[in-house]
């Protein structure tokens, strides 16, 4: 099955009043800055907390595979202040075995594994502590899917937006200068404002980075091409490579809401662009489903558009 679950898998919790709430079964744990500095964490609580996260995905493979999801983005969130304890992860056995467990779990069912850091990840940043950290969140992924055994290329992506707008140049120099790890995997995707497909296949010319081609980004981004065009255009940087692609909604009725709504993912899947679906229908390509919903979203796209195990 092409469609891939992002990060968290959605299980009901019965409450004393009868009522049902569906909540993340991964359950991650968190570490805060701000008590990490103040000596607040024992180097115990830290290790706990970074082998709960790795351990608490086990779980979730046989649900996975159970609905035949076969793609799964990583939370960025699995290793919390991983750049301040590093050395405490580099240096515990237990905590590399785990992490090399859930890789091999992982890939010996078919999974492919990816992952998205976040919104402060910006290569083409003009500001330099910006770009080091950034560079220091892709090298802590490219560590991660190394020590998990994923491949070195984009099927196990780590997957950023180009970032800072008409800064093609930061993000074609900065690529160059990332070590061999984080930059096979890395790929960059389409996004509702700065970057659209066309500019995204001048730094692919560069650089050969692949592009995830975002269905719902796109109607907000169209530049100077047509859904086709930049359809096609994108799935032709994979090369070999099974493309992976993002599939989202805006949340029926917000449809003439302000810009920032109406680019918030809706809670389930309303509409799959017919060039997509074709190609989810022939598992041409990998689509992680955005929706809030998450496995339950997965599962009613399976039903309303008639898409077979």
């Amino acid at each position: 099955m092409s469609l891939g679950l992002c990060c968290q898998y959605l299980e009901p919790i019965v409450k004393r009043n009868g009522t049902v709430e569906y909540k993340n079964s991964i359950g991650e744990k968190s570490l805060q800055l701000g008590r990490f500095r103040n000596n607040e964490y024992s180097l115990a609580r830290i290790k706990e907390t970074y082998m709960h996260n790795i351990v608490s995905h086990f779980a979730v493979v046989p649900k996975l595979l159970a609905q035949n999801i076969k793609s799964f983005r990583l939370s960025s969130s699995l290793l919390p202040l991983w750049d301040l304890n590093k050395h405490v992860f580099e240096s515990d056995l237990d905590l590399l075995s785990a992490l090399g467990k859930l890789g091999e779990l992982l890939t010996s069912n078919g999974i492919r594994v990816t992952t998205h850091p976040g919104q402060f990840t910006v290569i083409s940043s003009d500001n330099p502590n910006v770009v080091r950290n950034s560079i220091a969140e892709l090298e802590m992924h490219a560590w991660v899917f190394d020590r998990m055994g994923l491949s070195n290329t984009a099927y196990n992506a780590i997957n950023i937006h180009g970032g800072k707008a008409d800064r093609l140049k930061n993000i074609v120099g900065v690529y160059k200068s990332l070590p061999d790890n984080v930059r096979s995997r890395l790929t960059l995707e389409n996004d509702e404002r700065c970057y659209g497909v066309d500019e995204l296949l001048k730094v692919h010319e560069l650089t050969n980075v692949p592009i995830v081609f975002d269905s719902h980004h796109f109607t907000f981004n169209t530049n100077s091409m047509n859904f086709m065009q930049a359809y096609e255009a994108s799935l032709g940087t994979w090369g070999n490579t099974k493309p992976l692609q993002h599939l989202s909604n805006t949340e029926p009725g917000n449809e003439k809401a302000s810009f920032n709504i109406r680019r918030s993912h809706s809670q389930f899947i309303h509409h799959i662009p017919d060039m997509q679906l074709a190609d989810i229908l022939a598992n041409k390509i990998d689509v992680d489903v955005e929706a809030k919903q998450k496995n339950l979203a997965i599962a009613q796209i399976k039903r309303d558009f008639a898409i077979s195990e």
